[in-house]
């Protein structure tokens, strides 16, 4: 028995020609062949189909050249078909080739184990996947209910605040005409004169234009969204002093403060926002007049939205005016009383038309009151250089 026969490691004896001249018990025993089917054989017998054409190809030609070949793994066919990985080390001399070796078979379970890691890992990045996509999706669904509740919120508001002039508002000039009417017809024809007559029709034609116009203004508050924004760089002062012109504060003066004088938004709904923003100061100032009317404005850097890009260095233009009456006592404190009679007439329509052009330009609209008569209002919209 050769001493290769007791060592804990596999042992091929080849000659020259590669044809199996020994192989020990390790290798036997592990493969289920007995010496004698393998002697004589060509060592390709052992080897794979796929390991026969790498050990030609390759493995002996490096032999042949360097008489020395160290940890190639190529796997060992059983008697049985199974393949069984081996790790050799080859040299060669004029006696003969010498193989050693171990068998690899607990690498082939760790090898198994990868795969089946990977395996369970990819399926788990494809669920994750899955997962993510869904979430995306079901983000945009709450984008998109998060937007339809936010119109249905400004649709609420527009609708309460169009009833409320319908229910108030327009109800006022008709209240009027009844009450003059029902003054002229209560009487007997002889006892009303025909001055009295005609100052009360003169007064129920003033109050249906009026209401007409009321009709007019809330037509335009209702068709505003409808039209596409034309935006341009449109002067600010010029755009005030223009709208000025035609407005109940045609007579005063205005102090400006411009850091910017430069407005991007549409030059027709531009004109309308100033125009009732002036009627809606000339209203809640009152018949006093104005001490002092103070435009200010800035441009100013917005913080970025966190996920946001487009937010970052987004900057906008802010309008700040301060209008203070003539008057500072009980009269200035009660004509700022939003209860206090038909002067604020029209107010909330004011204010609409303002925070809905600011809004469709991507702005905001605030009106303080800050004291007996002291009006505070910012107009903030996006601010684009020239």
């Amino acid at each position: 028995m050769p001493d290769f026969d007791l060592l804990p490691s596999g042992v091929i004896c080849l000659n020259l020609k590669e044809t199996i001249v020994n192989v020990n018990p390790y290798i036997l025993k592990k493969l289920g062949y007995k010496l004698e089917e393998l002697k004589n054989n060509s060592i390709n017998s052992l080897l794979s189909p796929g390991s026969r054409i790498l050990y030609k190809t390759h493995f002996y030609p490096i032999l042949v050249g360097k008489n020395i070949v160290h940890e190639i793994v190529l796997s060992l066919a059983g008697k049985d078909g199974t393949k069984h990985p081996f790790l050799f080390n080859m040299s060669m001399d004029a006696s003969g080739i010498l193989i050693t070796g171990l068998f690899l078979n607990k690498r082939s379970d760790f090898e198994s184990g990868l795969i089946e890691a990977k395996n369970a890992a990819e399926t788990a990045l494809l669920k994750n996947k899955e997962l993510m996509l869904a979430q995306k999706e079901l983000g945009k669904v709450q984008k998109e209910l998060e937007n339809q509740l936010q119109e249905e919120r400004t649709t609420n508001k527009e609708l309460r605040i169009l009833n409320k002039m319908i229910s108030h508002d327009l109800q006022e000039p008709l209240r009027k005409i009844q009450l003059f009417a029902s003054k002229t017809l209560s009487k007997p024809t002889g006892e009303i004169s025909g001055e009295v007559i005609q100052r009360n029709l003169n007064r129920i034609i003033d109050i249906a234009n009026e209401g007409h116009s009321l009709t007019k203004r809330l037509q335009l508050f209702s068709e505003l969204e409808y039209y596409p924004l034309r935006k341009a760089h449109l002067d600010l002062v010029g755009v005030i002093e223009l709208t000025k012109k035609h407005s109940t504060l045609s007579q005063y003066g205005f102090n400006y403060d411009l850091e910017i004088n430069s407005l991007y938004g549409d030059e027709n709904k531009v004109n309308v926002l100033f125009t009732e923003l002036f009627n809606l100061i000339g209203r809640l100032i009152g018949p006093y007049g104005v001490k002092s009317v103070n435009i200010a404005s800035v441009a100013s850097t917005v913080e970025a939205i966190e996920d946001v890009p487009s937010s970052a260095n987004r900057k906008e233009l802010i309008i700040r005016l301060m209008a203070d009456p003539e008057v500072q006592n009980g009269d200035a404190l009660r004509m700022m009383d939003r209860g206090g009679g038909h002067r604020l007439l029209g107010v909330s329509l004011d204010n609409a038309f303002c925070e809905k052009i600011t809004s469709l330009h991507g702005g905001s609209f605030n009106l303080e009151i800050l004291g007996p008569g002291k009006i505070s209002i910012e107009i903030v919209l996006p601010y684009v250089s020239l």
